[in-house]
C-alpha cells in the first residue's frame, strides 16, 4: 500500500494535467457551444468529445511522464500499474459524477436558457442519475485504459510496432468501410445502432478489464 500510495503522489505532483487542463478544455468547448446556442438557437453539440479525447491522451501520457521515474526509485512494476489504475478509477468517478451532475443542471435550466445539449446527449436523456453515472465511469475508465494500452504497447515492444498495428487497425476499417457501402449495410448497421446504442456502451466494461490485464502483463516485461 506505502508504494501505491507513493504512486499516485508521484502522478499528482502533475496536478494541472489531472485537474485543471481538463477542466480548460471542456469549459472553452462548453462556452464555444454556449456562443453558438445563444446566436443560433437550440441545437444538439458533440463537443461533450473533448473531454473524452483528453482523458485517453492522459492515459497515454503518463508512462513516458514517469514511469521509468517510479522505478528508478524502487518502485515495483505491479504498484506503479496499481497506483496509476487506482488513480484512473478515482478520477474516472469524479468526472462520470461530475458530467452527470452538470446534465442534471442543463436539463432544469432548458439547455442553458438557449436550448443547447451539451452534456445532456439525446439518446441518453432518459437515463436516471445513477444509471447514467455509471455509464459515464464506464466509458471514462475504458478510455484511460485504452489510452493506457497503447502506451504499454509502445513501451513494451517500441513505436514502431505500435505504429504498425494502428496503420492496420486503419487499413482494417478502411477496408471495412467500403465493404459495408458496396454491400450497402451502412443503413442496417445504422439501425443496429440506433436499437442498441445504450448496450454497445455496456460492451465497453469487459474490454476495459482485457486492456488492464495487457497493460499488466506489457509492463512486467517492459524495460525502464
Amino acid at each position: 500500500m506505502p508504494a501505491i500510495k507513493t504512486v499516485i503522489r508521484t502522478h499528482l505532483v502533475d496536478y494541472w494535467l489531472w485537474l485543471i487542463v481538463p477542466l480548460i478544455v471542456l469549459m472553452s468547448s462548453f462556452v464555444v457551444n454556449l456562443i453558438v446556442s445563444i446566436s443560433i438557437g437550440s441545437f444538439t453539440t458533440g463537443g461533450l468529445m473533448s473531454i473524452y479525447g483528453f482523458v485517453m491522451s492522459v492515459g497515454i501520457a503518463v508512462i513516458p511522464m514517469n514511469f521509468s521515474f517510479s522505478l528508478s526509485f524502487g518502485i515495483r512494476r505491479k504498484d506503479y500499474f496499481l497506483g496509476t489504475i487506482s488513480l484512473f478509477l478515482l478520477f474516472s468517478l469524479i468526472d462520470s459524477i461530475a458530467l452527470t451532475l452538470l446534465r442534471e443542471l442543463e436539463q432544469l435550466t432548458s439547455g442553458w436558457g438557449t436550448g443547447l445539449h451539451f452534456f445532456d446527449i439525446p439518446f441518453l436523456s432518459s437515463l436516471s442519475f445513477l444509471h447514467l453515472a455509471l455509464l459515464n465511469f464506464v466509458v471514462i475508465s475504458h478510455l484511460f485504459l485504452f489510452g493506457f494500452l497503447l502506451s504499454s504497447i509502445a513501451r513494451r515492444y517500441g513505436k514502431l510496432v505500435l505504429t504498425s498495428l494502428l496503420l492496420l487497425a486503419v487499413i482494417l476499417l478502411g477496408t471495412g468501410s467500403v465493404l459495408m457501402t458496396y454491400w450497402k449495410y451502412w443503413g442496417e448497421f445504422g439501425r443496429w445502432v440506433i436499437t442498441y446504442q445504450t448496450d454497445i456502451l455496456w460492451f465497453l466494461a469487459p474490454l476495459t478489464l482485457l486492456y488492464a490485464f495487457l497493460c499488466y502483463m506489457w509492463l512486467r516485461k517492459s524495460t525502464i
